[in-house]
Formats: structure tokens, sequence, C-alpha cells
């Protein structure tokens, strides 16, 4: 093997070394992501007597990141597509 033949592998291993950095990296974000999105939910609050606005507006946040949490859910689905991804047909 040569000295360039080395030098490639050594490229290809790095390169496949850090592809799978990245996928660790952004499974650990979408895990971040959700659990960020399930404690917005869980600040959700019935407010039928009070009609308090800054409870309307937490769970305006708790409705959207519950919207959110289901689009991302979809998404990593296997049976879902890239293109119905980025068509946002979720």
């Amino acid at each position: 093997m040569t000295q360039r033949d080395e030098g490639h592998n050594y490229r290809d291993s790095k390169n496949r070394a850090m592809e799978y950095e990245r996928k660790q990296k952004y499974e650990a974000i979408i895990d971040m992501v959700i659990r960020w999105l399930d404690s917005n939910i869980d600040d959700w609050q019935a407010n039928d007597l009070l009609n308090d606005p800054k409870i309307k507006i937490k769970n305006a946040i708790a409705d959207d990141s519950r919207d959110l949490k289901e689009k991302i859910e979809l998404a990593l689905d296997p049976k879902t597509t890239k293109r119905e991804i980025e068509d946002g047909d979720l």
C-alpha cells in the first residue's frame, strides 16, 4: 500500500467517524427538543374560570409544543419520506 492509499484510508476513516459523531449529535438534539416540548406540554392548565391571560399564553405555548412534537415524531417515522418532510406534508 502506498503512502497515498494510507492517506485516503485515514481520511475515509476520519470522515466516517465524523459522520457517526454528527448522527449521534443530531439524535441528542432531537431528544433534547422532545424533552423541552414535553415540559411545555406539561405546563398546560385549565383556564375555564379564571380567564387569566398568562394561563392563555402558557396554554398556547403548550398547544404549539404538542403540535411540533407530533410533527417531529411523524418526521422520525421510517415510513415518512424526506420529500414529505421537505414539503411539509406531515
